[in-house]
């Protein structure tokens, strides 16, 4: 972020799940700064502090919220006109106690689809998509037939795992492979090869249009599709092409040495870190990852992994 004049911040703030899958967010007071507006709770880190200490206080005071416990989702840094923020969104995994608002500041639990119609501070609002996105994005692999992807697609854990149709994007089988997801409910992105590919494509059901990083460099805009808009990113000037084009994610790799490109430097999980930290879109560690990395990668400012062979259902060969 630009060096500014402004006065500088450092807060954290809570993703609190409820059982049903409800989000708990509060209400600024109207007098603060982006007072009225709905936001993760949280706070302000006071000196010598860690994040995980600093939530459970602010939970504490703000909602009555005991022993909060708690780990990185992501961080973002916004300017906005009079102040520069660094935000550090954690995934609160246990407390005690109701959540209620104990400085008379209105709280409410929330369905994952009605947050987009919410106002929020600017700064909260790529976290509202990333709270959307599975922790797992499995890359569907190219040498199977279209009944070993069946198989496959059946097998998926939907509630933590995407699906990436990489080389299945524009098979013939397209309308057929998106129908079975649709019935098991899996988040599905697709590849565009052109920056106007979404607009010649039929595109019902899907989640996300992933740019490959040549695609990603010729657009001059977002491209015009609804849902998620990802890119594959493997330098850091693709990285900051995506944050232009506001889109919500990006692929970050090679973050490990992968069998599939042998000759490709990987960046390591501490220069990975340093690419994605304070961008406003949720970023997954890509190459030589696996689901048991998850914890690693949010460490490191990742939302989540994907990859290819670690995360398809059964053996993948080579």
């Amino acid at each position: 972020m630009p060096v500014t004049a402004t006065p500088a911040i450092t807060v954290v703030a809570a993703i609190i799940r409820g059982n049903d899958g409800r989000i708990c967010l509060s209400r600024r007071p109207d007098h603060k700064h982006q007072g009225g507006r709905w936001e993760f709770p949280g706070g302000k880190v006071e000196p010598g502090e860690t994040l995980s200490t600093a939530l459970a206080r602010e939970l504490e005071e703000e909602l009555g919220m005991q022993a909060a416990l708690s780990s990185p989702f992501m961080t973002i840094a916004h300017q906005y006109e009079d102040l520069h923020v660094t935000l550090h969104f954690r995934d609160v995994t246990d407390w005690q106690g109701e959540p209620s608002g104990r400085e008379g500041q209105q709280v409410g639990w929330f369905e994952i689809p009605d947050l987009p119609a919410l106002e929020f501070p600017a700064a909260n609002r790529p976290v509202v998509t990333a709270i959307t996105l599975p922790a797992h994005l499995a890359i569907a692999p190219d040498n199977q037939d279209l009944d070993a992807l069946k198989v496959g697609i059946n097998c998926l854990d939907v509630a933590s795992t995407g699906l990436y149709l990489r080389q299945w994007s524009e098979h013939a089988a397209l309308p057929e492979i998106l129908a079975l997801c649709r019935e098991k409910g899996v988040k599905v992105w697709l590849r565009a090869s052109s920056a106007t590919w979404a607009e010649q494509v039929p595109l019902q059901g899907v989640f996300g249009l992933h740019l490959p990083e040549s695609v990603l460099m010729d657009c001059r805009e977002r491209p015009d599709f609804p849902g998620v808009v990802s890119a594959a990113c493997h330098s850091r000037d693709a990285l900051a092409k995506a944050v232009s084009l506001e889109l919500d994610m990006a692929l970050v790799s090679p973050v490990e040495a992968t069998a599939s490109h042998p000759g490709r430097p990987p960046l390591g999980w501490q220069q990975a870190g340093q690419w994605i930290a304070g961008l406003p879109l949720a970023c997954y560690g890509l190459g030589g990852v696996s689901p048991a990395d998850l914890e690693k990668a949010r460490r490191h400012g990742a939302v989540g992994v994907a990859g290819i062979r670690a995360f398809w259902p059964g053996s993948v060969p080579v």
